[in-house]
């Protein structure tokens, strides 16, 4: 469970039926650290961790047997500051090649904003609002990502529905960032 706990502070799949527990000292995560270096494929090619990863392009959402994303409640906000992270877990997060976690992540992030297109578009098809549907816009896709948000939807009423997406293929803890611009926007936007 320890371990399971360094490899969530990486962003790595934990250890399968071992829940992380956040009570390790240094010489684990140097013990990690180790073996990280003798199979380092773990980090290069997902796929020992997550098959379903080994080509970008098969991203896909989980269904339900009607056909619609599983979707999960958000995360308590009980994410460890990393500022008090001990000094190897430090050094370790930092080692391991962020270019290549960063394209992974982005295939990610695209098909999870696609997969929210889609759903809002059948949301609002199902309501009976086609006309509405055809106006999902994919804005971080279209528009760039300076908006604050990366889809324009709509309420059943019309209303906007401003929706940012973060994706992961971890637990519901894993963590994600949010720019300032999605905060003030967020902040301008409360009922949107």
């Amino acid at each position: 469970m320890n371990v399971s706990a360094v490899l969530e502070e990486l962003g790595i799949a934990w250890m399968p039926g071992l829940m992380p527990a956040h009570n390790y000292q240094d010489s684990l995560v140097e013990a990690v650290e180790v073996q990280l270096t003798m199979h380092a494929e773990i980090l290069r090619d997902p796929e020992t961790v997550r098959p379903f990863f080994k080509d970008p392009t098969s991203l896909r959402p989980r269904l339900t047997s009607a056909g619609e994303p599983i979707l999960v409640p958000p995360p308590a906000f009980l994410n460890s500051d990393t500022q008090n992270r001990p000094p190897a877990l430090h050094r370790l997060v930092g080692k391991y090649d962020p270019a290549a976690r960063d394209e992974l992540n982005r295939s990610l992030g695209r098909a999870g904003e696609e997969m929210v297109v889609e759903f809002e578009r059948n949301r609002l098809r199902r309501a009976g609002r086609d006309d509405l549907a055809e106006d999902v816009r994919w804005v971080s896709d279209r528009d760039g990502d300076h908006l604050g948000y990366d889809i324009r939807s709509f309420e059943i009423d019309g209303q906007d529905r401003l929706l940012e997406v973060k994706t992961t293929n971890g637990r519901a803890r894993t963590r994600f960032w949010l720019s300032n611009n999605q905060c003030d926007v967020a902040a301008r936007n409360p009922d949107t």
